[in-house]
């Protein structure tokens, strides 16, 4: 995830929760209010913030909390339900009423910066969002963002950025494999039809995720020295496998790094 000058504030960060200042999370969404705020710290997996937006333009003042990564949720009632999900709602009442979501993640340390903006890629109206919340995979083309002028958070923003640009290239092939399947069984090619579905049932392309997987190893490997590394190497290690794939990034952390890093996953 060599040199390593801020070891002793990346010991402090993982072997204590340091919390700072309120901090302000402000925007303008153009969606008939109420939005819903659900705010969750990633390392954990705990709803740290639930607030309504209640104007187009608005304005949170959020409560001290722990540096790190986080993710936003936004939510807001749906008034179109499909067919398939009507049953389902049926039998589960206590899932309430169907909704929209969207979400991003974003690096948080108001001693940093104690103002983030909620963006988005474009100027989207209420209709344009949820009919592509509504398609299949339209939501991935949205990009929202929470900027500061913090550096953490505007290396964390670049790192997204890495993920948004493969994640479009794997949408893409994947069209283009499924163009190419459906010519193949036009002309009764079972077998080369079978070998691009197969493909396709992947959540990743193994070109493109062979190809993200050493971009981001060089992101991680050349900002070693951020302590944002620490938190997105958490994110990326979650088995064996992937403990081998991210080796040569465990291996540039001090030693100290990797004894808590050990410490934090036996407690999570």
């Amino acid at each position: 995830m060599m040199k390593y000058s801020l070891l002793l504030s990346f010991f402090l960060m993982f072997t204590r929760c340091e919390t700072s200042g309120p901090w302000n999370l402000s925007g303008e969404f153009n969606v008939s209010p109420p939005i819903y705020v659900d705010l969750f710290q990633v390392k954990t997996g705990r709803k740290v913030l639930c607030d309504t937006i209640r104007s187009l333009n608005f304005a949170l003042r959020v409560k001290n909390l722990e540096k790190g990564i986080y993710q936003i949720i936004l939510s807001w009632d749906r008034d179109i339900v499909r067919p398939q999900e009507m049953e389902r709602f049926a039998r589960q009442p206590k899932l309430g009423t169907p909704k929209y979501y969207m979400s991003t993640t974003f690096w948080l340390d108001s001693k940093e910066s104690n103002n983030y903006k909620l963006l988005l890629d474009s100027v989207y109206h209420q209709e344009q969002l949820q009919e592509l919340l509504l398609a299949k995979n339209g939501g991935e083309s949205i990009k929202m963002a929470v900027v500061s002028d913090g550096e953490n958070n505007k290396l964390y923003n670049e790192y997204l950025t890495l993920l948004d640009y493969y994640k479009a290239k794997n949408r893409q092939q994947k069209d283009s494999f499924r163009q190419i399947a459906i010519h193949c069984n036009d002309l009764k090619l079972f077998e080369d039809s079978e070998r691009l579905n197969v493909l396709l049932a992947k959540d990743w392309l193994p070109n493109v995720k062979t190809a993200l997987l050493r971009e981001e190893l060089n992101f991680l490997k050349d900002n070693i020295d951020s302590e944002v590394i620490p938190h997105i190497y958490h994110i990326q290690v979650n088995t064996k496998e992937d403990f081998e794939q991210y080796r040569e990034v465990y291996s540039l952390f001090p030693l100290k790094i990797r004894r808590e890093l050990a410490v934090w996953n036996k407690n999570n």
